[in-house]
């Protein structure tokens, strides 16, 4: 007989709403000496390319005490932190960049995000000038979701005029509900779906990973998820094995269960506040945003993946491609139109969620 997967209650990562009484339960606030030392390390890094920058430039005396608390928090507790006050005054978007970077090397090691190898890449809306976006660089609303990475930071530089509220969910939770309503359904979901690679992947790999990726996963006791159904749908679609029925069913509950406000919290980041991601137990999502009219006005968040010796064990199936993150690929890119997919598969894709929240705000 198969073991049963473990109620994870315990886990600290299988938090609800109602597990915290404001932003300052989750919150770390950078004090005025906080921000000298990370203006004394941009100084010292003489302007150098963001890539060229490694943690020694970045020499924290107690600041590196609290990054070191943040990244246990993220590591082993409840899977995520924001931090608030980081320095905007005086410095360009390029200087805030390197800021969040040198913030970033004390949670993990940078990795490439697209085939274009980008280790820093920005949350815009550039509809206007790709041709086919990545959802993250459009002002469409983003499903609860993870990446393909460990930890997942976004910093904030320029808020939108309307809407763009940040917004996360307790896979954990998410796992040990669906647990308790529909096990049937848990079992599909730790079997796992095949994904596409929406046209980033190399050479010798196939557009479509040819081994599926579950859902959830349980090892040493805590149980860690991937979960992207937009690229679920897109991959079993183009190899011709389109999901049934139970499938479509299992990741409904999915997303029932992770949309619930009971379950997520949503607030705006502000200029100068940076959230940090277990990218393994805690899902993010965004919503719908209008941007001002002035170019240098619209919204606009740094992004880095992060990975980190030991901070959960997942399998190697979770990895889309050879490694963790988006290996880069020469003359490659993103191609794959999600407005398309949500217009010929509404069913499966379960179309665009509107999550109707309302965010607060952080401080």
């Amino acid at each position: 007989m198969k073991s049963r997967p473990p109620d994870l209650s315990s886990d600290p990562a299988a938090w609800e709403a109602s597990s915290f009484a404001g932003p300052s339960d989750y919150a770390i606030d950078l004090s005025e000496r906080d921000r000298e030392e990370i203006l004394a390390a941009l100084s010292r890094g003489g302007g150098r390319p963001i890539p060229e920058l490694g943690r020694e430039d970045f020499r924290f005396a107690e600041l590196g005490l609290k990054l070191h608390r943040a990244y246990e928090e993220v590591r082993a507790g409840r899977g995520f932190v924001l931090l608030t006050g980081l320095p905007t005054a005086g410095l360009s978007v390029e200087q805030f960049s390197a800021s969040v970077w040198g913030i970033g090397l004390h949670f993990g090691v940078p990795l490439s995000q697209n085939a274009q190898g980008e280790l820093v890449s920005y949350v815009i809306d550039a509809t206007a000038e790709d041709e086919t976006p990545r959802m993250y660089r459009s002002n469409m609303e983003l499903r609860l979701h993870t990446d393909i990475t460990a930890m997942i930071s976004l910093a904030c530089w320029q808020t939108a005029a309307a809407g763009g509220a940040s917004v996360i969910c307790s896979a954990v939770r998410v796992h040990d509900e669906i647990k308790r309503r529909a096990p049937a359904a848990l079992a599909l979901l730790y079997r796992g779906f095949h994904y596409h690679r929406l046209g980033e992947e190399g050479p010798n790999e196939e557009p479509v990973t040819p081994y599926r990726i579950p859902v959830f996963t349980l090892r040493n006791g805590q149980v860690s998820c991937r979960y992207m159904r937009s690229n679920i749908v897109a991959g079993h679609r183009a190899i011709g094995m389109p999901l049934g029925t139970e499938e479509i069913a299992a990741l409904d509950l999915f997303d029932e269960v992770a949309r619930d406000p009971r379950n997520r919290l949503a607030f705006f980041l502000e200029r100068g506040e940076m959230m940090v991601i277990n990218n393994y137990a805690v899902m993010h999502a965004r919503t719908a945003f209008t941007d001002h009219p002035e170019p240098e006005r619209r919204r606009l968040l740094v992004r880095l993946w992060l990975d980190a010796e030991g901070l959960r064990a997942v399998p190697r199936a979770f990895n889309h491609f050879a490694t963790n993150g988006v290996p880069k690929q020469e003359g490659r890119r993103a191609t794959f139109d999600f407005k398309k997919l949500y217009s010929d598969d509404p069913v499966a894709t379960g179309g665009m969620a509107n999550l109707e929240i309302a965010a607060a705000k952080t401080r």
